[in-house]
């Protein structure tokens, strides 16, 4: 089978009645009765379709993670790391630090997450779908416990831009869009079987 194919079972013949009284009259009426019998036998399966999507979304994450752990090491030099945790610095505050612990922690979880992800997509393993809506849904939840924390800092909320709450809605969305479809998809369902 290739990616991305249609599993095709054999077509069984139109089935007419016995009664050639009820046979349909004209050609097009033949058609359509026959085309009616046999809808539902070529059902999608493979990776394809909106299945790609999610393949290069799936590529893509473990880079975007990477990046945004690049980001948070870089708030552990020293000098950083002592403006936001000592008590009489002026960027001090007593949630700064398992802040910036807490989203590296995240990040890395979310990152071998993504391997396995990876992994279970690729092989087509049954367990896919649910482990991935599950990951969709934490994804969303640490973001939003991530910007609640930091609007509870004065200096990180100063900083929190539009971008971090389209960034929020963009992962909502995905949710939104992503959560459905693998539940319901038949593609999903004939693809996901090992």
């Amino acid at each position: 089978m290739r990616m991305g194919g249609m599993v095709s079972l054999p077509p069984l013949p139109c089935q007419w009645p016995d009664d050639p009284l009820g046979w349909p009259r004209s050609a097009r009426e033949r058609k359509e009765t026959c085309m009616s019998q046999t809808r539902g036998w070529t059902v999608p399966s493979g990776i394809g379709g909106w299945l790609y999507l999610v393949a290069l979304g799936l590529c893509l994450t473990p880079v975007r993670l990477v990046l945004e752990i690049g980001r948070g090491l870089r708030l552990l030099d020293p000098a950083t790391w002592h403006a936001v945790t000592t008590p009489v610095r002026p960027a001090y505050h007593p949630l700064f630090g398992p802040l910036i612990v807490g989203e590296l922690a995240a990040n890395g979880i979310l990152l071998l997450w993504t391997f396995g992800l990876l992994y279970l997509f690729f092989t087509r393993r049954r367990i896919f779908p649910p482990v991935m809506v599950t990951f969709l849904i934490v994804r969303v939840l640490i973001q939003a416990a991530d910007l609640l924390v930091a609007l509870l800092i004065p200096v990180a909320a100063a900083a929190i831009g539009p971008s971090v709450y389209s960034a929020l809605g963009g992962s909502l969305v995905l949710v939104l869009v992503w959560v459905p479809y693998f539940l319901r998809s038949r593609r999903v369902d004939n693809t996901f079987v090992r």
